[in-house]
């Protein structure tokens, strides 16, 4: 009769090596499939809100997270000559609010930002080794760190025509003539396909698989 020690080191080990196979299996099938960089992030097109004039703001109508329209009368500086209105300059979400009612302000002054939130897109960048598996049109899974357990899907939109530098490597010429290695990264441009219901916004930070194949 089998000692039931025995019979149960036996499974354990047995388990053991079917997670590791499946792990394995998992990371090769990854590698041989798909792109993937943690190193990406969501980005937008960022507007400042700036002040027109000098005087005092007043009916300073900015609320992060809200929306309004281009053009749309989001306060007024009053100064010496009169009140300037101050005017939403796209349309879309209040980000950040640099600003408080009745205070005194000058021409250029950053009041706040705004983004046009339908109109983000991921930029990834993807070690220099893997770029000639990118190609514009390609299918994108894509996890965001804000929301996990959520996948957005996106599409390959632009791969960028400079790199980036990963390690700042300085040539060494005055002895040996070589030169240290500088690891580079590409940025891909990734077009999302649905919020999937989440308040996406710039700088939120991802992780995208894009399809080799």
């Amino acid at each position: 009769m089998a000692n039931p020690r025995t019979v149960s080191l036996s499974i354990i080990s047995i388990l053991a090596a079917i997670v590791v196979i499946g792990g394995g299996g998992y990371y090769i099938y990854q590698q041989q499939n798909y792109v993937t960089t943690d190193n990406a992030s969501i980005q937008g097109t960022m507007s400042q809100i700036t002040s027109p004039a000098d005087g005092t703001l007043v009916n300073w109508r900015v609320n992060d997270g809200a929306t309004v329209q281009r053009g749309t009368v989001i306060g007024q500086v009053q100064g010496l000559t009169g009140t300037t209105d101050i005017t939403a300059p796209i349309t879309g979400t209040f980000l950040q609010n640099n600003a408080v009612d009745r205070e005194i302000v000058v021409p250029g002054e950053s009041l706040g930002y705004m983004s046009n939130l339908n109109n983000l897109q991921i930029v990834a960048n993807v070690n220099e080794t893997d770029i000639s598996n990118v190609t514009v049109g390609k299918p994108v899974n894509i996890t965001i760190d804000a929301y996990p357990g959520t996948l957005f899907t996106g599409t390959v939109s632009q791969i960028g025509s400079a790199s980036t530098v990963l390690s700042q490597g300085i040539p060494n010429t005055s002895l040996t003539g070589n030169f240290n290695k500088v690891v580079q990264r590409v940025p891909v441009y990734i077009s999302i396909n649905g919020t999937e219901g989440k308040q996406l916004m710039p700088g939120l930070s991802a992780e995208v698989s894009i399809n080799r194949n």
